[in-house]
């Protein structure tokens, strides 16, 4: 049975029969829906559902499936209570929990995501620069109240044409890097060592097999997750991914360049959750070095960094 299906037209009912084995109604609602996601490959196998979503929902409450004879005592005791609770009940929904953030992630992605987390999911193709099947926007934005069991509407990229072409290539290879960072995309290629630098921290390098590994890279990979899911006051709702291959200037932030990359040619990424006229901070921003063959020999991070009371830069907390 498809498990969106169960939900809507059981979920009233199930809520009351919890209050029936005993569960406080201000906590129903809940045990049903943790009992309902712990269940869902089951619901969705099973011709009939409810049998196995009673007995799950009895050992919620009480730790272990009731005797039938001791849940007809309890229905019957019931009765008048149930009478009393059954509007509250049956009309009980989970608050709005804020809609997740999608950035980095293919369609496919999103949509298991949602669906794990309670929500229904249309996918719809969406005209864009960024790689094919990339989600690009969804409907509620990213970070908006959504409720349970809503349908959300998830946008992919679809490449608009040849107006694309031109930066189409670094664009593509910065979001492959991005997606590899978060754990949602395979290495890129690696330079037999690759040399990483954080800020104005002492270099370090990676072989080409620890470089392949996102769990050698520590720390580092977790502030591209936190950046990839900050809130953004962006018609998303996420961060932007700002793409841009050129030689970089020599000072990014108040953070100079490291010594040796000289006027080598570098992609620089930005995930980018500003307003679009905010000129006084700095996003996270890394910078892929490559070799003649686009091997990654080196990255260099920078910070993400706002500005203080006093109008200086300073790093933001992480």
């Amino acid at each position: 049975m498809e498990f969106e299906q169960y939900v809507a037209a059981r979920h009233g009912r199930l809520i009351e029969h919890a209050v029936l084995l005993g569960c406080a109604e201000d906590e129903a609602g809940a045990v049903v829906d943790r009992v309902l996601l712990e269940q869902r490959k089951r619901i969705r196998k099973a011709e009939d559902p409810d049998p196995l979503v009673h007995e799950a929902l009895e050992v919620a409450v009480h730790g272990a499936p009731l005797r039938r004879g001791r849940i007809g005592l309890l229905v019957g005791l019931g009765l008048v209570g149930v009478a009393v609770v059954a509007g509250v009940a049956l009309s009980y929904r989970p608050p709005p929990a804020p809609m997740p953030s999608l950035f980095g992630l293919t369609g496919d992605q999103a949509k298991n995501l949602l669906h794990d987390q309670g929500y229904d999911v249309v996918v719809r193709p969406a005209s864009s620069c960024d790689p094919p099947g990339l989600v690009v926007g969804s409907d509620p934005r990213g970070g908006a109240p959504v409720q349970k069991g809503a349908t959300v509407t998830v946008r992919t990229s679809v490449l608009i044409g040849s107006e694309c072409e031109p930066d189409y290539a670094a664009r593509s290879a910065a979001w492959g890097f991005v997606q590899f960072a978060l754990g949602r995309g395979p290495a890129p290629a690696f330079a037999r060592t690759v040399t990483v630098v954080v800020d104005r921290q002492d270099p370090y390098p990676l072989d080409h097999v620890a470089a392949a590994d996102p769990a050698r890279w520590g720390g580092l990979f977790a502030r591209v997750a936190r950046a990839a899911r900050a809130a953004a006051p962006t018609d998303t709702g996420m961060p932007r991914l700002v793409v841009r291959d050129r030689v970089s200037p020599s000072v990014l932030c108040g953070v100079p360049k490291p010594d040796g990359t000289g006027d080598r040619q570098v992609l620089r990424i930005e995930i980018d959750p500003r307003p679009r006229d905010d000129g006084r901070s700095c996003p996270l921003t890394i910078d892929l070095y490559r070799g003649s063959d686009h091997s990654i020999d080196g990255v260099v991070v920078y910070t993400a960094k706002g500005l203080g009371d006093h109008g200086h830069v300073k790093a933001r907390t992480e």
